[in-house]
């Protein structure tokens, strides 16, 4: 057994820290360095603490921290994820650093792990960051407090609880801050951050870049399939908080016993979140919320139709989603394919559109957007894509490009191919190929077997993509077509974005029909608070919107009114 090689001992805010140097990569590792106190006993739900330790003493930082404590969610065992080494002591970054000399100010990556807000960890084995760094970057992850101990909102309830609805996009903006503070010990530049995250991570790094605690942190964000659904409304917010009172017992007169509860207590009463009848309130329940001090609008009502704050007036942003995105939820709906139109318009268009509105929507979807003949499953399936992520993030991509922003987006078409030949090219698919991580992935049957050279080719497309924005702004690299921006000054209507497949290629206006038909006739049917596709100043509420506000539309100008095909399942 070869001999532990350490690092050299490097000075940070949270004291001496020494790290390991993976003998195989020459990569310096430093895994469970503290960023902020541990949030228990009267620090549970306040806002994190930053660590600070001015002593002579040397952190051995060789091994994760716990995760934060979480149950585990279908989607966990879908992918095989098991996560033991749990406590609300959880609040620790990782560092790999190809070396750790000061001045070389290399660009630095910082994963936000996805998970629902509900699960998830950065010490997962598959977010390893010694092969990204082996791209010369420094790859930074971390964790933050999770479920009904890190979203809960209280603060309507007693001022005591400030805060308290988005303590993990707080930890998340403190471990930002720690890394601003202290990369340059480690060879980073702390001018030149990119917040890099998927899913739920995606979308807490928007709701970052709104806060005004977090006000020009990052130089670049890299935003993949971001569900901008889960920020919660104010009211909804809390409701949800009441009712996370109610299940755990405890009377709105006296929120302080919440600092007692034990964890199992709280772990058992958020599941029941899980199960909210609306389907898309189902898929993830707990996420941030509008509070008016830490986050003051809703992604939806900012990202599509405002300029973004002060600090990221020139943020660079690159940002994706998956071709099939809903497909990642359908091992756990068996009887998805079997149900009837008038099932699906009675559940899921009828939670996004509305009783009244829910047949329209149904029949635009059947007979504008999907492949002809296509069977009801199909035509439900593109519709809960477009409203998880494909649309708001086409719609975002279009408005920050319309603002100034430099925005490169792409899709992801390369599928899985799992036993059952569902999964395809769902949600998380790309950020799995894009940590260029495949040998743990290596059995697994959300990937199942495949080509082993032609995925790690993609793998290393979509990696070096990153690593190539995070250095420069740019994504274009030598092993991929040349990459334009999605939208070039004076040719607004001229879209572009890459599609990651098994040929690689660059795509004019992607999804171009279905996005019109959301422009022009969808927004009028949403009745979903959670969807506010239509900008506040065309409507003042959702609810008043009238039935007959939607009206018929000739086939969208420059379109060429084809019927992309997305693969059925």
């Amino acid at each position: 057994m070869s001999e532990l090689i350490t690092t050299s001992v490097i000075p940070t805010s949270s004291g001496f820290v020494q790290g390991f140097v993976n003998p195989m990569h020459d990569i310096h590792t430093f895994l469970g360095i503290p960023y902020a106190y541990p949030p228990v006993g009267d620090l549970r739900f306040r806002p994190p603490v930053p660590f600070v330790d001015s002593s002579e003493e040397i952190k051995i930082c060789m091994e994760h921290a716990p995760a934060a404590p979480q149950t585990q969610m279908p989607f966990d065992t879908l992918m095989s994820v098991e996560i033991d080494n749990q406590s609300e002591d959880c609040l620790y970054l990782n560092i790999w650093a190809p070396d750790t000399e000061p001045d070389s100010k290399r660009p630095v990556l910082i994963w936000f792990h996805p998970g629902a807000c509900m699960s998830g960890s950065s010490s997962q084995v598959f977010w390893d960051g010694t092969n990204l760094a082996r791209n010369d970057i420094i790859v930074v992850s971390f964790n933050y407090r999770l479920g009904a101990l890190g979203w809960t909102r209280l603060d309507h309830l007693s001022s005591d609880f400030e805060g308290s609805g988005n303590l993990g996009l707080l930890d998340q903006i403190e471990a930002v801050k720690w890394v601003k503070e202290n990369i340059a010990s480690f060879g980073g530049d702390p001018d030149n951050l990119t917040a890099y995250g998927a899913s739920a991570g995606a979308t807490t790094i928007m709701a970052a870049i709104l806060s005004p605690t977090a006000a020009g942190l990052f130089r670049r964000v890299v935003l993949q399939s971001p569900p901008m659904f889960m920020a919660n409304p104010s009211d909804w917010a809390a409701t949800k908080g009441s009712l996370m009172l109610h299940s755990l017992g405890v009377p709105k007169d006296d929120v302080g016993e919440m600092r007692d509860v034990d964890v199992q207590s709280f772990l058992e009463a958020q599941t029941f979140m899980t199960t909210w009848p609306n389907f898309l309130e189902g898929l993830a329940p707990i996420g941030p919320s509008v509070d008016g001090t830490v986050l003051p609008t809703t992604l939806m009502e900012h990202f599509l139709h405002k300029a973004l704050p002060k600090g990221y007036e020139n943020l660079e942003i690159m940002i994706g989603f998956t071709r099939d995105e809903f497909n990642f939820f359908f091992p756990f709906l068996p009887n998805f394919q079997d149900m009837d139109d008038s099932m699906f318009v009675r559940t899921y268009f009828s939670h996004i559109f509305g009783h009244k509105n829910a047949r329209r929507a149904y029949e635009i979807y059947r007979d504008q957007i999907v492949p002809p003949s296509s069977p009801p499953s199909e035509v439900a399936r593109y519709m809960a894509s477009d409203v998880m992520c494909r649309v708001s993030t086409l719609l975002t991509a279009e408005n920050l490009a319309r603002h100034g922003h430099k925005v490169w987006l792409y899709e992801w078409d390369y599928e899985s191919n799992d036993v059952e030949n569902i999964i395809k090219a769902a949600h998380m698919v790309d950020a799995i190929y894009s940590w260029d991580n495949l040998e743990y992935w290596v059995d697994n049957p959300f990937l199942g077997p495949g080509d082993d050279v032609e995925r790690d080719q993609i793998a290393k497309q979509m990696s070096r993509a990153i690593v190539s924005f995070a250095r420069s702004g740019d994504p274009d690299h030598p092993g991929i077509p040349h990459w334009p921006a999605y939208c070039q000054p004076g040719k607004e209507t001229e879209r572009d974005g890459m599609v990651f497949d098994q040929e690689v290629r660059v795509e004019r206006n992607i999804y171009d029909h279905g996005l019109a038909l959301w422009k022009t006739q969808l927004k009028e049917y949403v009745r979903n608070q959670l969807c506010p596709i239509k900008a506040k100043e065309e409507t003042a509420s959702l609810s008043s919107t009238t039935d007959d506000a939607a009206k018929d539309v000739s086939e969208p100008e420059g379109s060429s009114g084809k019927k992309r095909k997305i693969d059925a399942v």
